[in-house]
C-alpha cells in the first residue's frame, strides 16, 4: 500500500467513524450534493454535517503549505448510511487553494466498508476540476470529476484491473474547516 493509499484509507475510516452506531441516532444535516454516473447508473448523494460532533463528510484541512479537501457523499436511499458512499479527495498547493487540484483520488463503497469497493489509485485514473472554491466562512467547493475505479476486495488486496467502472460527476457543497 502506497503512502497516498494509506492516507486515503485512513481518511475514509476517519470520516466514517462519526457515522457509527452512536452517530446514527444523532442529527445529520445535508450540506451539499454529489451526482454521478457510475458505469451508466445514476448516483445521487449528499454531504452531511453532524453539528453535535463538530464533524462533516465534506472538509478542508491545512497541511503545511497545502490544503486537503475530502468530499464524501452518502446515498440517502441506501439501506444504511455506511452504504452507497462516493468519495472525492484532492490536494491544493497554497493556502488560498488557487492552483489546480493535485493527486485526485476517487472511491466508491456500494456495500460499505465490509465489502468490496472501487478506487482510482491502483489500475485506475482520476481527474478533478474545480468550478469554484471559497475558503471564506463558510467555505465551499463546486466541481467535476472523472475516474476509472477498479475493484478491491479489501484495503490490502490488489486491485482487480479486470473489474473497473467509469465514473463521471459533479459536486457542490459547503466545506467544514477540519484544521
Amino acid at each position: 500500500m502506497t503512502r497516498q493509499q494509506a492516507l486515503v484509507s485512513a481518511t475514509v475510516i476517519a470520516l466514517l467513524l462519526p457515522f457509527g452506531q452512536k452517530a446514527l441516532a444523532q442529527e445529520t444535516v445535508p450540506m451539499g450534493t454529489m451526482t454521478a454516473t457510475i458505469d451508466g447508473d445514476t448516483y445521487e448523494g449528499q454531504t452531511l454535517d453532524v453539528p453535535s460532533e463538530g464533524t462533516s463528510t465534506a472538509e478542508v484541512r491545512s497541511i503545511g503549505p497545502m490544503l486537503s479537501v475530502s468530499i464524501q457523499a452518502h446515498d440517502p436511499q441506501a439501506d444504511s448510511i455506511l452504504q452507497g458512499i462516493l468519495v472525492v479527495d484532492f490536494m491544493l498547493m497554497g493556502a488560498d487553494g488557487s492552483l489546480a487540484p493535485m493527486t485526485p483520488s476517487i472511491s466508491w463503497w456500494p456495500e460499505g466498508m465490509n465489502a468490496a469497493f472501487f478506487q482510482s489509485e491502483e489500475g485506475g485514473a482520476a481527474a478533478v476540476t474545480l468550478d469554484t472554491l471559497s475558503l471564506d466562512d463558510p467555505a465551499s467547493a463546486a466541481g467535476r470529476f472523472t475516474a476509472t475505479l477498479c475493484r478491491k476486495d479489501s484495503f490490502f488486496a490488489e486491485a482487480d484491473t479486470d473489474d473497473c467502472r467509469t465514473v463521471e460527476g459533479h459536486f457542490e457543497t459547503a466545506l467544514r474547516d477540519a484544521s
